[in-house]
């Protein structure tokens, strides 16, 4: 899966990593490799979760 993401340093030194499509999907972390590795995870999960509620609402 690609997904552009939008990576920027915040003035607490952190790095926050944003998927640009999904804006809900934003995590921090101390370096710019650990936010993006953080952000793959997330983005796992939102990915899930969305199909759980496709699958629920075509139950319904």
């Amino acid at each position: 899966m690609q997904v552009e993401v939008e990576l920027t340093e915040e003035e607490t030194g952190l790095f926050r990593a944003t998927a640009v499509a999904y804006p809900a999907v934003s995590v921090t972390g101390r370096t710019e490799k650990e936010a993006l590795g953080l952000l793959m995870e997330a983005m796992e999960k939102h990915m899930r979760a969305e199909a759980r509620r496709g699958a629920e609402g075509r139950r319904g």
